[in-house]
């Protein structure tokens, strides 16, 4: 762990009735003192809303710049799954797409408005798929966070209903480049 870095530990419950996915999860992963609160909202997001076994942090923290965010890997410990949150760099993503078999960016509606603009008013164009959420989600999760938390997450419907301890939350999933159903 990183000088200075502060460690969360998670638990949630993950009831997902559009994939028929119900898991139990429980982690911790560490904040980087240059990552903001929003950003690792949406790591711990990303975590809940694409688990799949073999689903991990990046180990080095943001220090290790060249790893995705999340990567599910195989047994020979190659990346089966790339997911990179917020607004990664175009060049990177495409990379990660001519290497591995599926490649995800986890982010919001404000991010996404941001990204866009970068890109001449599109959005960059890789092989894979970004999921975005409502940013009023993102931001009250990150003014809230404490330091061990426990989340009650449930899809449906294409919605996120997400609850804790003080608060209750819905937002919008908004595929782009649907995944293969």
């Amino acid at each position: 762990m990183a000088q200075g870095s502060q460690l969360y530990h998670g638990q949630i419950q993950l009831s997902d009735t559009d994939q028929q996915r119900y898991e139990s999860l429980e982690f911790s992963t560490p904040q980087h003192p240059s990552e903001t609160p929003e950003r690792l909202v949406l790591r711990l997001l990303a975590y809940a809303l694409l688990y799949e076994p073999g689903l991990a942090f990046r180990k080095g923290g943001l220090s290790e710049g060249n790893a995705p965010d999340l990567a599910v890997r195989d047994q020979a410990d190659h990346i089966l799954h790339w997911i990179d949150v917020g607004t990664p760099a175009l060049e990177r993503l495409q990379k990660a797409a001519r290497h591995m078999p599926s490649v995800s960016v986890v982010t919001h509606e404000g991010l996404l408005l941001r990204w866009k603009r970068q890109h001449g008013n599109r959005l960059p164009e890789f092989q894979g798929n970004i999921l975005s959420l409502e940013t009023n989600l993102v931001t009250s999760l990150a003014q809230s966070l404490p330091r061990r938390f426990e989340w009650q997450a449930t899809i449906s419907g294409g919605m996120l209903y997400l609850d804790t301890k003080d608060l209750s939350l819905i937002s919008a999933l908004t595929w782009i480049h649907e995944p293969d159903e």
